[in-house]
């Protein structure tokens, strides 16, 4: 990790130094997501079933792009986390956590046409702004584990990567993306081992994408 970390900011540091040959766009990005977390006992295993829970969500965009076709993206979106969990027979709960959302990508693109293939991939930082853990301990007060405000993360972090289409239009672009976020962090940080709560506790989240990019600034107007 700390490998890729240096590579990825002398990658910045390059962009950085040919600012004069790039393209500045921003935009909007529409998102459908499924996310799900990983729960398991490394001491005491455990069979902790959880199914995906699917939203939609909106970020803003900015990229930077070189001559080259590669540059940096970032994005700030409000994303919702979480999972659906069985309770009994014809019954289940949601876990909900929202958080403010902020990748920083290397990105590059393939192809001469208007029609480019697009790759990105980084790191991303969040944090938590609300979840619906109150209303779960009044709802089903027999549950084995809660996410507990005082004890676990409210802060993440992991690794995102996009692949998909970029249409270049007259003055913008139109890309359709797959994108995959994995937390690094647990959701759950336990101070000693236990037999009914989890120790690894990781979201993971798959989203499909349209995204909308305006030139800001184009390379011979910078």
């Amino acid at each position: 990790m700390r490998g890729y970390l240096i590579l990825f900011f002398l990658f910045l540091f390059d962009i950085n130094i040919s600012f004069s040959q790039n393209t500045v766009s921003i935009g909007l990005k529409s998102s459908y997501n499924s996310s799900n977390i990983n729960f398991y006992n490394n001491f005491f295993p455990q069979n902790i079933k959880t199914n995906s829970l699917d939203n939609y969500n909106f970020s803003f965009v900015t990229e930077i792009k070189n001559s080259k076709n590669t540059g940096i993206r970032i994005e700030i979106s409000k994303i919702m986390k979480g999972w659906v969990q069985d309770y009994i027979i014809g019954n289940s709960f949601k876990s909900e956590f929202t958080y403010l959302n902020i990748p920083l990508m290397m990105t590059t693109y393939f192809g001469t046409n208007k029609t480019k293939i697009n790759f990105s991939l980084g790191p991303y930082a969040e944090i938590q702004i609300d979840n619906n853990s109150q209303n779960l301990r009044k709802d089903y007060p027999d549950l084995s584990f809660y996410f507990d405000e005082s004890r676990d993360n409210k802060f993440g972090y992991g690794l995102v990567a996009n692949a998909g289409l970029s249409f270049d239009l007259n003055k913008s672009s139109f890309q359709v993306l797959v994108s995959y976020q994995y937390n690094f962090d647990n959701l759950i940080d336990l101070e000693q081992k236990s037999s009914i709560i989890p120790d690894i506790s990781n979201f993971n989240t798959l989203s499909i994408s349209f995204v909308y990019l305006f030139n800001f600034l184009k390379k011979n107007e910078l």
